[in-house]
């Protein structure tokens, strides 16, 4: 009775999560922001929820899980309102940050219940189901937002989450059991001393590209606040009598290693979702319901991999599994840095699935044997800093992304430039017969808008290297993963 419920509450978060992705263009355009401002809306959210998962398990104690549950529901509907109602791109960003602050405890604790709900020898389906809400919303989710953007406007996307929030709030009301309160305090320092170093380093990643890097003041200034705040959190967490974080969860190996994967995925996984509907509709001149549904290919290969899940778990091992996803997500990402402008439709849906299906086999056997290890009192603990690592993985893969297009594409239309000239005999030998002319105002205007997008496609090609090097150099972590001591 409590397993679709909290399937509810996942399936929340990530349709939210991925209409929003498929409408960024047309926020772009009606709000009139450049590429990396409007990635704002995605790293706002992202980071808010990782801010917000930082007091998760405090909350959960202090309160009660259900009520921690029950109250970012609510207030994830509240602020999707809010997101409707966005005046300008500043209003919208604000709201969005809001939106993940409150819906921050929405993955951590429902995954933590399953793991409660079911034995041990059972985690694997209850990952496996509890993942269906993290899969279903790839699927339907860029399909729904593409719909709802092209007929009705963004605006509905956000609009979509209110009837959901309220059919998610009373299900869970009634199904999920009360747990009991430990009021402990807070460690203020600690946590104080992680959202600013979260905060300033997201900072940093966003403004680096239009403030020219370590050139300006202000990068300067909050590389050194980011350095000095993890610093003073990581030597509180040693010294102090009762930190926020036990560093003695790492002990796990599994636990640790777990980490620097969500890290990694939390990368690929996020910065292709932002990449593939900007390249769909930017390069491709695709509308945005066509882009939808390319981007609802990548839940399909996902969704593949979940239905054969159970299959592969009794066949293999699980470093096996996520190296399998690993190398799919990696070959893929190869395959895309092949790409032209002129990029058929059928490859880019049979790559975008198979990219999904390594996504979504790394997923689930990661989500397992992550906790396979880890003592059941810090299941509580360990979801919550599982989905903050996540989340920053996800915030800084999508401010890397951002950063390599918008660079990549303002040097090589510099250098491309350089070589539309009277004196170019390739440009000559065109003739007049083409658009493309330097003796009319018409021919030099359609010269520079082929120019400008072929120097963004290079930065998508140079986003896609990046994402392979992502796979690459996460792949030899799986090794150290250690099988879990069968049952007795």
């Amino acid at each position: 009775m409590i397993t679709v419920p909290v399937l509810l509450a996942s399936l929340l978060h990530s349709i939210n999560m991925s209409t929003a992705y498929v409408a960024l263009p047309s926020i772009q355009g009606n709000l009139s922001a450049t590429p990396d401002q409007v990635g704002w809306i995605i790293t706002a959210f992202v980071v808010a929820s990782a801010v917000g998962t930082v007091l998760t398990g405090w909350l959960s104690q202090k309160i009660g899980r259900r009520a921690v549950f029950l109250c970012s529901i609510a207030g994830f509907t509240v602020t999707s309102l809010l997101c409707a109602s966005a005046a300008d791109l500043g209003q919208l960003v604000l709201y969005r940050m809001l939106q993940g602050l409150v819906s921050a405890p929405l993955l951590p604790i429902s995954q933590s219940v399953m793991l409660d709900t079911y034995p041990r020898e059972k985690h694997g389906f209850a990952m496996s189901i509890w993942s269906m809400g993290m899969i279903l919303g790839p699927v339907v989710g860029p399909t729904i937002g593409a719909v709802l953007t092209e007929f009705y406007g963004w605006r509905y996307l956000f609009l979509l989450n209110i009837p959901m929030g309220i059919i998610a709030f009373l299900a869970i009301f009634p199904t999920m059991p009360k747990t009991p309160s430990r009021p402990q305090p807070l460690d203020w320092i600690g946590v104080t001393a992680l959202i600013i170093a979260v905060s300033s380093f997201q900072l940093m990643l966003d403004r680096g590209e239009r403030q020219d890097w370590f050139e300006s003041t202000e990068i300067i200034v909050e590389a050194f606040v980011a350095a000095l705040a993890f610093y003073i959190f990581i030597a509180h967490c040693i010294t102090g009598k009762n930190p926020y974080l036990n560093l003695a969860i790492f002990k796990d190996r599994n636990y640790a290693i777990g980490c620097c994967l969500i890290f990694a995925f939390g990368i690929a996984v996020f910065s292709s979702l932002f990449v593939l509907p900007i390249f769909l509709q930017n390069i491709q001149n695709y509308p945005v319901i066509s882009a939808g549904w390319v981007v609802s290919a990548r839940g399909v290969g996902t969704m593949i991999a979940m239905f054969s899940g159970g299959f592969l778990a009794d066949r293999f091992q699980a470093k096996h599994l996520i190296l399998t996803g690993l190398i799919c997500v990696g070959v893929s990402n190869y395959m895309m840095t092949g790409w032209s402008a002129e990029v058929g439709l059928d490859e880019i849906i049979w790559v975008t699935i198979f990219n999904g299906f390594g996504m979504g086999v790394m997923w689930v056997t990661l989500s397992t044997v992550t906790f396979s290890t880890l003592a059941p009192e810090l299941r509580v603990e360990g979801a919550s800093l599982f989905a903050l690592i996540r989340a920053i993985g996800a915030s800084v893969g999508t401010s890397l992304v951002v950063m390599i297009l918008v660079r990549s594409t303002q040097i090589n239309y510099s250098e491309l430039r350089d070589h539309i000239h009277y004196g170019n005999e390739a440009l000559q030998a065109l003739g007049s017969s083409l658009p493309w002319s330097l003796d009319t105002a018409a021919g030099i205007a359609a010269l520079a808008a082929m120019v400008s997008k072929q120097a963004m496609m290079m930065g998508f090609l140079n986003d896609f290297v990046f994402l392979v090097a992502v796979a690459v150099v996460a792949a030899p972590l799986v090794f150290f993963l250690k099988k879990p001591k069968p049952l007795v």
